[in-house]
């Protein structure tokens, strides 16, 4: 097991400070929480506010996920998800053609139309794929929604349920609330106890505090403490975002990059509004960041910097990430974004 290269735990009430530099001055800031915890909930990195409840958005998709994977052993071995169905009902993908179409073959396994999707019609919101969409297509589908892949597997767990799937996205479906329980199950708290709300996709959108989704994707690190279906489950997951990376995101994307990079060491996903969580499977530990104000480049470069933290080598195919560059139009180097913490190796 590598060691980390700070001295932990870190704990302060100060966040992280993430700084977009040009000509050597801050032009811009982002203040960024961390918690990163253990399965017992023992914080080893706390920054800023973790008790603070958050929207994790997509970030959660590996746990909800888990309903569907803990159904594994019950399905019909001509319909059993494949690895990379499981990183597929993980996704929040760019819609390229491989995403579409495993959505599709998903759906089709199990004889549902695409058309029960409730997810709204989409354009992806990655430049190279728009352009390619709007080239060959007059409007985009529900399938093409970033998150069809999970609602397709919210069809196929009503499915396996035998329950009517008609409004599967409403909070009180029994759909949801299989998803709900096992959420609850793992960050330890009541989460209809914390404000709830609509994802964009019309998915229930849950909060809860900073600390207890790190501690959720603890315990999906090091399923030991969990009970054997479940951590199956996780494990069947890890393995399956680990074997299909490109299907959780896409190109351009940390999400494919990242868990490319690090296989099933390390099992990530962002989420919409400033959010990146990640499952350390051999350290066992969790993690969820937030930045306070949405900003997505702060959360990435904010996660970057705990990994560095934690003795992980950054791959270079990661680097545009975890330590971007400013360049403007004629590819000058122009300014930079970097952390400023006590979570920073190097200066």
């Amino acid at each position: 097991m590598r060691p980390p290269r700070k001295t932990l735990p870190i704990h302060s009430a100060e966040p992280l400070h993430v700084s977009v530099t040009r000509g050597g001055a801050e032009e811009s800031s982002h203040l960024v929480d961390v918690a990163l915890c253990d399965g017992d909930g023992t914080v080893i990195i706390g920054l800023g506010d973790i008790e603070n409840p958050v929207f994790p958005r997509s970030a959660m998709k590996p746990l909800q996920s888990i309903a569907l994977a803990e159904m594994l052993p019950q399905m019909d071995e001509l319909q059993r998800l494949s690895p990379a169905e499981l990183s597929l009902i993980c996704a929040s993908h760019n819609a390229q053609d491989g995403h579409v179409e495993a959505v599709r073959g998903l759906l089709g396994k199990f004889d549902i139309s695409p058309d029960n999707l409730s997810c709204g019609p989409q354009w992806s919101s990655d430049q190279t794929t728009l352009i390619e969409q709007a080239r060959t297509m007059e409007t985009p589908q529900r399938i093409h929604n970033n998150c069809s892949g999970k609602h397709a597997g919210m069809l196929v767990l009503g499915h396996l349920m035998g329950v009517d799937t008609h409004n599967y996205a409403d909070v009180t479906h029994p759909v949801q609330q299989r998803i709900l329980g096992i959420l609850e199950a793992m960050t330890g708290v009541d989460l209809m106890g914390h404000p709830s709300g609509i994802d964009g996709c019309g998915a229930p959108a849950f909060s809860a505090p900073l600390g207890n989704w790190a501690r959720a994707f603890a315990l999906f690190a090091d399923g030991d403490s969990l009970a054997p279906a479940r951590a199956a489950a996780c494990q069947n997951i890890r393995n399956g975002v680990a074997s299909a990376p490109f299907l959780i995101a896409g190109d351009r994307r940390l999400c494919s990059e990242l868990n490319a990079a690090f296989g099933d060491g390390i099992t990530a996903k962002t989420g919409a509004e400033g959010v990146f969580a990640a499952a350390f499977h051999e350290l066992g530990l969790g993690i969820m960041v937030k930045a306070r104000d949405g900003n997505k480049r702060a959360a990435e470069v904010a996660l970057g910097a705990v990994i560095d933290c934690l003795g992980y080598e950054t791959p270079t195919t990661l680097r545009p990430y975890f330590q971007p560059e400013l360049r403007n139009w004629a590819g000058d180097l122009v300014g930079d974004i970097r952390v400023i913490g006590p979570i920073v190796t190097q200066a």
